[in-house]
């Protein structure tokens, strides 16, 4: 049997025409792209805010707005206001128990948060 180069040709080109044009497809998002892409999303988020992003509560004095901005709006700061009671449920009742305390506040920290956002206050 002879070997006949025009016959795999044949054969094979247009396997590999197929695969080349289905890797022309595939989109190569590298982080810069990604980066600008999320950029895209955090304007398109800011420009379509009712008032443009503005506070709901922008009659309030610059005095007020700046304590309802100040309140609350690390969960750092939250963090570490927890860690002591934390550690001493730990001690005195066990790890089980501290969680299950932990679980609590922590979901009345969410509520909280959550009320501060659906009133508009921005953090």
């Amino acid at each position: 049997m002879r070997f006949r180069p025009w016959a795999l040709a044949v054969v094979l080109g247009p396997a590999l025409l197929w695969t080349a044009d289905a890797r022309s497809q595939t989109p190569w998002i590298d982080a810069g792209q990604q980066a600008m892409i999320m950029h895209q999303g955090d304007l398109l988020e800011q420009q379509t805010a009712p008032n443009n992003g503005a506070a709901a509560n922008s009659r309030a004095s610059p005095k007020q707005n700046t304590l309802t901005a100040s309140m609350g709006c690390s969960m750092a700061r939250d963090r570490e206001k927890l860690r002591p009671e934390y550690e001493r449920r730990v001690q005195a009742q066990g790890r089980q128990a501290a969680n299950a305390w932990l679980r609590q506040e922590a979901a009345t920290l969410g509520r909280q948060a959550g009320a501060r956002a659906k009133a508009g206050e921005r953090c």
